[in-house]
């Protein structure tokens, strides 16, 4: 029983190393003794915890969903508390993710990264796309207790994440400052807003 804790601590451990590695260099060039070295664990114990490189990062899109979607729910919630309007529902959805998301350079960074292997590697494919069906989903869902119809809240969900991940990239690309993506990103959901 004592084992599991620790089992655990080193899988997130392997986990974290990915992030940083994956900020240094493309996954593609990122070896199994790199994120060790990063880990501080010798890379042949690696796959005592994972059965390769790709299910550390399988592993590691799985844990970034997790933890983005409990804080999302810890700082937002799924439905309006009492008192709260659709629309002070969404404005916190809004704020979440330009402060979390869009304006987090590294995390965006990883998000490209990511992207790029998601077009060759079917399972990275699939992963991906589930997690952003959730995501429009959830963000459908509290544009409809804005105001927002069923049909009309699915489009302007998508387009709203379209439009941020966008707008994260941009923000890599062209070394924006955090003001000018946030500017970007206040001036697109206001539009959203106004379309409920």
């Amino acid at each position: 029983m004592g084992r599991k804790p620790i089992r655990e601590q080193r899988r997130r451990q392997i986990l974290e190393a990915l992030y940083r590695c994956l900020l240094r260099k493309p996954y593609r060039e990122t070896t199994m003794k790199d994120i060790g070295a990063e880990a501080g664990i010798n890379h042949a114990m690696l796959h005592y915890y994972f059965r390769s490189k790709e299910d550390i990062l399988l592993c590691f899109i799985e844990n970034v969903y997790d933890r983005y979607r409990s804080l999302f729910a810890r700082e937002v919630g799924g439905r309006p508390v009492k008192g709260a309007s659709g629309r002070e529902l969404l404005g916190k959805a809004f704020r979440f993710m330009n402060d979390r998301i869009t304006t987090d350079k590294g995390l965006q960074t990883i998000f490209v990264e990511i992207w790029e292997i998601a077009l060759y590697n079917p399972e990275v494919n699939a992963r991906v796309k589930r997690i952003y069906t959730d995501w429009i989903r959830e963000l459908g869902g509290i544009m409809q207790t804005a105001g927002a119809g069923p049909a009309t809240s699915d489009r302007l969900a998508m387009s709203l994440v379209a439009f941020q991940e966008g707008i994260g990239l941009f923000s890599v690309f062209f070394d924006l400052n955090k003001g000018e993506t946030m500017a970007l990103m206040d001036y697109f959901q206001e539009k959203i807003v106004e379309m409920l």
